[in-house]
């Protein structure tokens, strides 16, 4: 079995059970609009993502998203080395549109936006479990200035999605 973890369903409300990918088919899951999950000094970050897509997939799934330099998402997976990427379950969420609108660090959006959000497994991020299809957890491999962006890439070391979402996972 390797990367593909069955022998754990990972269930975070009781209502919404996720089971794990293998690592290297996660890539399947990344989609436009993506939620990037990270860990700030003060309060953990949530932010809308369009601009992000597959980079690899062996020997496990490897992600590139473009970001302005300045923004807090990047400043926290500059300091903690890691981040979630989940997929909401509906593209029109409010809670996406509404953490778009700030970047601060002293921003707390899960208080300020009321998103009840659950820990992840292997990263120190927190996702909203009830409102996704399921996440990816990151390493950081780099950040590479490119213009007025920069695209910053991380190695999967953890993913989970409903069943019934990526049948194809099963």
């Amino acid at each position: 079995m390797g990367l593909l973890k069955m022998a754990v369903h990972y269930s975070g409300d009781g209502d919404s059970e996720f089971v794990p990918i293998d690592l290297k088919k996660a890539y399947r899951m990344i989609k436009p609009v993506a939620m990037v999950a990270t860990k700030g000094k003060k309060h953990y970050d949530l932010t809308p993502y369009v601009w992000i897509m597959p980079l690899d997939f062996e020997p496990v799934t490897r992600v590139v998203f473009s970001s302005d330099p300045d923004h807090q998402t990047v400043a926290n997976i500059r300091r903690t080395g890691e981040f979630a990427v989940c997929f909401p379950s509906e593209g029109k969420e409010p809670f996406i549109h509404l953490c778009g609108t700030v970047s601060n660090p002293e921003a707390d959006k899960y208080g300020l936006f009321k998103i009840d959000a659950d820990s992840v497994e292997k990263v120190d991020a927190r996702i909203p479990k009830k409102s996704v299809s399921g996440w990816i957890e990151f390493r950081l491999i780099r950040i590479v200035a490119e213009g007025s962006v920069v695209l910053v890439m991380g190695e999967a070391v953890a993913a989970y999605g409903r069943p019934d979402i990526f049948s194809w996972a099963n």
